[in-house]
């Protein structure tokens, strides 16, 4: 009788554990591009452990269907990412990717990046002004993975893959300078663009049906449009 009401204890101070976890927290499914799904198509799951408590800042952690994290961190909004403080990021294996630091759901300060044998891949420092509403990526050391060291206090040969963008050219002083080449395997394009001490001068990109849209900014090359010219 005794080991009964034991065992009917143990499981209503679960439950009441678990109703106490679900109250607080809020699990989403995530498609492969980050937004939000059902349960039969995800690709990650996150969780905002804090959900439910009025809070300055969420904890929020992505995880692999095989159960392991995939980024843990903190945001601003319970509701839309924005990340505020260190983020880190693991490969699916549980080896850590990177280490980076956020203000304001902008990159600011210092960011390491390990290969997934853990061999490191490189340290750069983010540059992020709130005023003018501008940020600048510097790449101070880069090492191949044969671990040989491509660029050395901010100068050298540099390739970089960004979710669907592979592309390379020279570092210099930490930013990038002269002809960059790559491709975008979502839009299906290559290009050829042209730095000028980490800003964008120039480019062309050409799709699949050999069409060329050329550039003179970031913001045209990311939205195919040309800007409007005022006199």
């Amino acid at each position: 009788m005794k080991k009964s009401i034991f065992i009917i204890s143990l499981f209503l101070i679960s439950a009441h554990l678990s109703a106490q976890i679900n109250m607080v927290s809020k699990k989403i499914f995530l498609d492969s591009l980050n937004n939000e799904t059902t349960p039969e198509k995800y690709t990650y799951t996150r969780v905002i452990t804090n959900y439910s408590q009025k809070s300055v800042r969420y904890v929020v952690t992505d995880f692999y269907k095989n159960g392991r994290k995939k980024m843990t961190g903190a945001t601003l909004d319970r509701d839309v990412m924005k990340k505020d403080g260190e983020f880190i990021f693991y490969y699916k294996n549980g080896s850590k990717e990177s280490v980076v630091n956020y203000s304001e759901d902008h990159k600011s300060g210092k960011e390491i990046n390990w290969y997934e044998n853990q061999s490191k891949k490189s340290e750069k420092q983010n540059i992020w002004d709130p005023k003018t509403k501008k940020s600048k990526t510097l790449i101070l050391n880069y090492w191949n993975e044969d671990k040989t060291q491509a660029i050395t206090d901010g100068n050298g040969d540099y390739e970089e893959t960004d979710n669907f963008i592979t592309q390379k050219g020279t570092i210099k002083d930490g930013l990038k300078q002269g002809v960059w080449r790559g491709n975008d395997s979502a839009k299906k394009t290559s290009f050829t663009d042209n730095y000028d001490k980490g800003v964008l001068i120039s480019g062309i990109s050409v799709d699949e049906n050999n069409s060329k849209f050329s550039y003179s900014s970031l913001s045209e090359k990311q939205t195919g449009k040309k800007a409007q010219k005022f006199r």
